[in-house]
Order: structure tokens, then sequence, then C-alpha cells
């Protein structure tokens, strides 16, 4: 496996766990409140780390056959979904 893979399925799994963060972290603020924007935010948030453990699979999966010419691009996607994230994160804790 290429370094560029290794990188773009370690992007992927720190989504997944900036993900957990953010669900966890937002379970203390809906146990207080139980106000509905909570409930979507945690739907929103299993969607997106659903669709990021299946990233690590599938870039694992085309790691076997497929070189930079696929990986670099992805991994700007990547790293475009870890930043709004991020982004994201730090809009709702606000």
């Amino acid at each position: 496996m290429e370094i560029f893979w290794t990188s773009d399925i370690a992007i992927a799994a720190i989504e997944l766990i900036a993900l957990s963060v953010l669900l966890i972290y937002f379970i203390g603020y809906y146990r207080k409140s139980r106000a509905r924007i909570f409930s979507q935010i945690f739907g929103f948030s299993f969607i997106f780390m659903v669709q990021s453990a299946i990233t690590i699979y599938i870039y694992y999966y085309f790691s076997h056959f497929l070189g930079p010419a696929v990986a670099i691009p992805l991994m700007i996607v990547s790293l475009l979904g870890l930043a709004g994230t991020i982004m994201l994160f730090r809009f709702m804790k606000q």
C-alpha cells in the first residue's frame, strides 16, 4: 500500500473519530435540554460516520490496484470533508 492510500485512510479515520467526538459531545447537551436540534445533529453525525467507515473500506480496496493518480484527488476530497467536520463542530459548539 502506498503512502498516499495510507494517508487517505488515516484522514478518513481521523474524520470518523472527530464525528464520534462530536456525537459524544452533544449527547450531554441533549440530555440537559432535550432540544430537537440535537436529535437532528445525531442523525447527521451517524450518517457521516457510516460514510467515513465505508470510505475507509473503499480506500483500502482501491489501494490494491489504483495508484497515486486516484489517491491524490481523493486525499483532497478527504481533507475537505475533515475540514467541514471540524468547522461543523466549532459552529455547533458556539
